[in-house]
């Protein structure tokens, strides 16, 4: 009897685990659908603002050929659209978001995404935003998505002309950063006398930073990195830097932290110090692969990658460069607080680059150490290399 009665109650056990199992599961709430008529921009603020009080978020379909003109910023918030705290998809094509240019309009930057926003960009224009502070175009802090997007003719009085990520993670794909600006002087009495960084964009200490197939071109910035500057992880695929300036170092890229680079170009981009394409700082490190850096200039060293951290040139091209002083292709110095300067070139080539005074294609200080793997420096002038360079004739 009491047999039966544990079958039985295990069958009822059962059928209820049955019961539960087959219970449909309640769907989640579907992102909220908005369209803004061309031209709306008032339209556009209400529909941000219906997205972020929205848990599941929304979806924003902004009209095709077609720009919404911003004459205020949002409030106190010197953005022209209310910050980002939700998850928020902008899709437009051919979709211009520009602060205007008319006389009297005050300085702002387009939009801002805050530690828990999440924003998506797709065939929208980012221009014309000019920011007191850091990122002229867009400030991140939370998650940003940009694809098939431009951001294009934005101004920072701090650091990030087009785009500031401090410690969010910002990814580019398919997309273009143009044209931007990041200057040291400001107006804004919390701006840091050591602004001015990331003509492009600026990557802070804690932030991540992706660029895949996308295009960083005729940036400049008053310090370091005309067309990025960073300082937390940067990974760069399959991109082409081209035409970017730093008044000081790092033309391209002015690296203080983690950067990967893969089957990228470097064209024609200028430092007023180190690092035509690249400048790699003292605690940095640089790894790069199947990438050509070509014509790129410096006015005192590095035509095209200064060196003070740990570096490594794998399958790469570097031709044609230039610098004022010393290292035409390269320079690898041990400066005070650099814990130990490392170049290592694996199958690259160093060829055909100028440089005024020593080392046209490699210039490797006392301290720093320069490791070839069949790899070949020629053709460079006035000499291949100056100071110690195992390998090099």
């Amino acid at each position: 009897m009491k047999n039966r009665l544990l079958l039985a109650g295990s069958a009822v056990v059962a059928g209820v685990g049955l019961c539960a199992a087959t219970a449909p599961a309640a769907a989640a709430p579907a992102p909220l659908g908005i369209g803004v008529a061309c031209g709306d921009s008032a339209g556009l603020v209400t529909a941000v603002n219906r997205a972020n009080a929205r848990p599941e978020g929304a979806t924003i379909t902004l009209a095709e050929n077609c720009a919404y003109r911003f004459e205020d910023g949002y409030g106190n918030s010197g953005t022209a659209l209310p910050a980002v705290t939700g998850k928020i998809s902008l899709i437009g094509e051919h979709t211009t978001l520009i602060r205007s240019v008319r006389g009297g309009v005050p300085r702002f930057r387009i939009l801002a995404v805050n530690e828990r926003g999440r924003l998506t960009l797709k065939g929208v224009t980012v221009t014309g935003g000019h920011a007191d502070g850091d990122g002229g175009g867009i400030a991140n802090e939370g998650t940003l998505w940009v694809e098939n997007s431009k951001v294009v003719g934005n101004r920072a009085g701090g650091d990030g002309g087009g785009i500031s990520n401090e410690g969010g993670e910002v990814t580019l794909v398919h997309s273009e950063v143009l044209t931007n600006v990041a200057t040291s002087t400001s107006t804004a009495t919390s701006a840091s006398p050591g602004s001015g960084h990331g003509g492009g964009l600026d990557n802070g200490g804690t932030g991540l930073l992706t660029l895949r197939k996308s295009i960083v071109a005729g940036n400049t910035a008053d310090g370091d990195g005309g067309g990025v500057r960073n300082r937390g992880t940067l990974i760069v695929e399959s991109s082409h830097f081209k035409q970017n300036e730093a008044r000081d170092a790092g033309g391209a890229i002015g690296n203080q932290g983690s950067a990967r680079i893969e089957d990228s170009r470097f064209l024609e981009n200028r430092a007023g110090l180190d690092g035509g394409a690249v400048d790699n700082g003292a605690i940095a490190t640089l790894e790069v692969h199947g990438t050509a850096f070509v014509d790129n200039k410096a006015g005192r060293d590095g035509g095209a990658l200064g060196n003070e951290g740990a570096a490594m040139l794998e399958e790469s091209e570097v031709e044609g460069n230039q610098a004022g002083r010393d290292g035409g292709g390269i320079r690898n110095v041990q400066e005070e607080g650099s814990v130990s300067t490392r170049l290592t070139l694996d199958h690259t080539n160093v060829s055909e680059n100028r440089a005024a005074r020593t080392g046209g294609g490699t210039h490797n200080s006392a301290g720093a150490e320069v490791v070839l793997t069949e790899s070949d420096i020629t053709g460079n002038a006035p000499a291949n290399c100056a100071g110690t360079v195992p390998g090099c004739s």
